[in-house]
């Protein structure tokens, strides 16, 4: 008979992740493919991909690498088919637009301004509960309301 306790199992299904996933998504990426690819290629769903990211480095780094990947495969498709009859630009520039967001993404500055470019006007509106408001003060709301409305 020992005193050692009884070893803990783990809680959960044990993770599907191996490090060969790592150049497995690298060279799916230098293909064009996105992250649903890699996701079925390695038998998980997409959002595993980021699980494996936040508790493997080795796989958060090959993440960073693949999506370079991917970019740099757009990039040279969409450089190459500039010079061919048949390149639909269109396509080219939305599918950069939703894959690349953060380069391919144009924002459009608003600045607001008030009129000739001076300050905006603000005005501060004191909000009234008229649930609150007894019969007597519903009556002169009202009339005062109107009186405003008449006034104009």
């Amino acid at each position: 008979m020992t005193d050692e306790a009884p070893k803990k199992r783990p809680v959960g299904r044990p993770s599907k992740y191996k490090p060969e996933f790592c150049e497995k998504i690298i060279e799916l990426a230098k293909t064009g493919a996105g992250m649903v690819e890699w996701a079925l290629a390695c038998d998980v769903d997409r959002t595993t991909l980021f699980d494996w990211a936040a508790s493997h480095e080795d796989f958060s780094t090959a993440l960073s690498r693949a999506k370079l990947e991917e970019q740099r495969w757009w990039e040279q498709a969409g450089r190459g088919g500039m010079y061919l009859d048949k390149f639909n630009a269109l396509v080219w520039k939305t599918s950069m637009q939703a894959r690349f967001r953060d380069d391919y993404t144009e924002r459009k500055v608003t600045e607001v301004s008030g009129p000739d470019g001076g300050a905006i006007k603000t005005e501060s509106v004191t909000k009234i509960d008229t649930r609150e408001l007894d019969e007597n003060q519903r009556e002169a709301l009202k009339a005062a309301l109107m009186a405003a409305v008449e006034s104009k």
